[in-house]
């Protein structure tokens, strides 16, 4: 392994901090071309670690602290195929929706025209790309809830953009929500370090069963509130009161990935967690699917459908963490190939939405109908993205769904007809609405708020087409890294 990975890694961390710094003091004229670059550069940088990267687990500690008896140091970078597929779908996005923002945030946008406050945007937003990378890249639990509570303040204040009564009550909301899983968070470290003198990784391991299982169930309910799951789950979808780019970020690769990420963290790093734990999980996850479902049909407004959709694929994760905790191998590979195959296609279908709004000044589909016909990138773009997250072969969630269904069949009798159920029902009418819903906005005869609309930016055109292209090619991208997953 390289020994210019640990510079490489440190280096990702530290520059989009540096970024959103110095874009307070960029000129107006620089603040897109400021942001894009150092998107950008973060990006490259992952790719870079990708390369260098070896497959084994890295760590390089960087701070100890002389007071706290922790051997590996308490701050540092650590990478092993986990965090890696977790750092590729944060950079790669956050360039995305970086480019994205561009346009979207411009006094011709329709639906919400804005004349300043990007320099605050970006602030946010790197703010937010640098607290993902710290989760990916994260050496321990304390350090993961450094940058998990930042992360949790970042997403309250890009809710908040819009600065009226709904985005700021919404803003609140998440803030509000989010942070109460931080408590269970918190409470977990203490549990932890009070058994066992550090915050590492595998230190759960060597606490008592009761103490271990304390810990599963106390970082649950905080993954659950991240990724707002089961009584949480309101939270998300008034989120989209929130910018586009900012709803496509927190969806596709940003906050809610940061609670399966820390489920999927812990089920790897710890041994002989009860089998009841991941049958609870397993539980809850279909529960959470079913609910979103249900709560699709009444939805108008674009981004709200996609935000139940966001909290079904979420259960799909859980799901197959607790299949690994109850001892199935597929099932663990299907969540974490899910974290990686739904990232370009929720935020394919994100930035679809976000340029029929900038372009027609709606999202509600009943004003809708027609657009193959004004729209045709954005059109496909869509239809692409609705045939990724519903699992059509051989695009992307297919193999996830694929492999999370060979995991629940894995564990054989009662337990598996009981998970498999309403899991497939839920994958069978997902599908039949995705697609009644992109036929009813996308054919037939155009509607008045689609026969004269605003031009999409060349640069939202771009990023639809290579959202389009990585909706293809992510299982080839993740499968790889996922088999490393141990």
């Amino acid at each position: 392994m390289s020994n210019l990975l640990g510079p490489v890694l440190l280096l990702m961390l530290v520059l989009p901090f540096a970024a959103a710094a110095a874009s307070q003091v960029w000129r107006q004229k620089f603040q897109d071309t400021g942001a894009a670059v150092s998107a950008g550069l973060v990006c490259l940088l992952s790719l870079a670690a990708l390369g260098l990267y070896g497959g084994q687990r890295f760590e390089w500690p960087i701070v100890r602290w002389p007071w706290i008896s922790e051997s590996r140091g308490l701050l540092g970078v650590y990478i092993d195929p986990l965090a890696m597929v977790l750092l590729l779908v944060t950079t790669v996005i956050g360039l995305l929706v970086t480019l994205f923002s561009r346009d979207y945030l411009s006094p011709r946008n329709r639906f919400h025209p804005v004349d300043e406050g990007k320099r605050r945007f970006y602030w946010w937003h790197l703010l937010f790309i640098g607290a993902m990378v710290g989760v990916a890249l994260s050496s321990n639990f304390l350090q993961l809830f450094i940058f998990w509570e930042l992360t949790t303040i970042c997403s309250w204040a890009l809710i908040s953009y819009y600065r009226n009564r709904e985005s700021l009550e919404a803003g609140f909301e998440a803030l509000i929500k989010t942070f109460f899983g931080g408590i269970f968070f918190l409470i977990a470290l203490i549990v932890l370090y009070v058994g066992t003198g550090s915050f590492a990784f595998d230190a759960v391991n060597f606490l008592s069963p009761g103490a271990k299982t304390a810990v599963y169930l106390l970082l649950l309910v905080a993954a659950w509130a991240k990724a707002s799951q089961i009584v949480f789950f309101a939270w998300l979808p008034n989120a989209m009161a929130a910018p586009t780019p900012v709803s496509c970020y927190l969806h596709a690769a940003a906050m809610v990935k940061a609670g399966v990420y820390l489920m999927a963290r812990l089920a790897v790093s710890t041994v002989g967690f009860d089998y009841w734990l991941g049958l609870l999980t397993a539980i809850f996850a279909v529960f959470t699917m079913l609910a979103a479902l249900f709560l699709f049909f009444f939805q108008n407004d674009l981004k709200k459908f996609l935000a139940y959709s966001t909290i079904a694929h979420l259960g799909y994760i859980f799901l197959g963490i607790g299949l690994g905790v109850m001892g199935s191998y597929y099932g663990f590979q299907g969540a974490i190939l899910h974290i990686i195959c739904h990232a370009p296609a929720k935020a394919l279908l994100f930035i679809t939405v976000g340029a029929i709004a900038y372009a027609t000044g709606t999202r509600n589909m009943d004003e809708l109908s027609g657009l193959t016909k004004t729209m045709p990138v954005t059109s496909i773009g869509f239809i692409i993205g609705t045939l990724g997250v519903t699992g059509i072969a051989p695009l992307s969630c297919y193999w996830s769904k694929l492999f999370l269904m060979e995991g629940v069949i894995e564990t054989g009798g009662l337990t598996a007809i009981f998970l498999i159920i309403p899991f497939v029902t839920e994958i069978i009418i997902a599908f039949a609405w995705y697609f009644f819903v992109a036929h009813k906005v996308f054919f037939g005869a155009p509607s008045a708020r689609v026969e004269n609309i605003e031009r999409v930016p060349n640069t939202t055109r771009v990023v639809i087409v290579a959202l389009m292209v990585l909706t293809v090619i992510a299982p080839l991208l993740g499968l790889p890294l996922v088999k490393l997953v141990r």
